[in-house]
């Protein structure tokens, strides 16, 4: 079984986007960000790079072709499995789609500098703003044990993770799981999930609310989302989020460890 490296920087945040692939956590990017990066359980984690360094240049290889655009479509035998995916949508109402205190004004173009990506609109730019520069950032990526078909789980890892743009390292601790379910059990007493690890502070702690609460609390701005503070509605809500998914991601599958980590950039809605 593999970790995972889980970054989940909402949708439209204001930070510029990362330039490294290293596992450790790097700087936002301006669309969301789901990183996945698998390595054995005994890989250690390296700690952030400073964001002095220097950015890396990078080419594309030898007899690299840029792909043909092409309309978008669904893959063939995948529209169920999508349109499954989609009813979490009308069911959690888009609560991991923006990060802390986003907001949008339209301002003339002189406003925006000119190698700044910004939509317009009427002859005006979009400028977007948010809560999170002025937020603790963790030096050292969360980390959190939990599964796909967790309702308790959806709504900590991917959507108050996204809510505040935070590096958080993914352990997949799915039925059966031989690697990190194990783990948990080891460190927190029981099989319990999600469990959440922060090197940052030394704190670990069950229980979804309360790590929700916790991250409010240390990395934003003490308030927790409307749709992540319903207590049961909460729940039945991310639980319905998933139903058309049969509990995907709930089971064990023997894996293969990747040698590097995999990043995968997304946001959760």
């Amino acid at each position: 079984m593999a970790t995972a490296a889980l970054r989940f920087p909402p949708f439209l945040s204001s930070r510029a986007a990362p330039k490294t692939t290293a596992a450790a956590c790097t700087r936002r990017t301006a669309s969301a960000t789901l990183r996945v990066a698998a390595l054995p359980e005994s890989a250690p984690v390296s700690a952030p790079a400073s964001t002095s360094e220097e950015r890396p240049e990078f080419s594309p290889p030898a007899g690299f072709a840029p792909p043909v655009p092409k309309r978008f479509a669904v893959k063939d035998g995948q529209l169920a499995s999508v349109a499954g995916a989609a009813l979490a949508l009308p069911f959690r109402l888009g609560t991991g789609l923006f990060v802390l205190g986003y907001s949008v004004s339209l301002v003339s173009a002189d406003k925006i500098p000119s190698d700044q990506y910004s939509l317009e609109f009427l002859g005006l730019k979009v400028k977007e703003t948010s809560k999170i520069d002025q937020c603790r950032r963790p030096e050292k990526p969360i980390e959190i044990y939990e599964f796909e078909g967790c309702p308790f789980c959806r709504k900590v890892v991917r959507e108050m993770v996204s809510v505040l743009d935070l590096d958080v390292l993914f352990y997949p601790c799915p039925q059966k799981g031989p690697t990190f379910r194990p783990k948990v059990l080891e460190m927190g007493g029981k099989k319990q999930f999600p469990y959440m690890v922060d090197p940052n502070t030394g704190v670990a702690m069950y229980e979804s609310d309360a790590i929700i609460k916790y991250l409010a609390d240390t990395y934003g701005d003490g308030t927790v989302p409307i749709m992540l503070s319903l207590g049961l509605f909460t729940t039945i809500t991310a639980g319905l989020a998933m139903i058309w998914r049969v509990w995907k991601g709930s089971s064990y599958t023997v894996s293969k460890l990747p040698p590097q980590p995999i990043e995968i950039w997304a946001y959760e809605v």
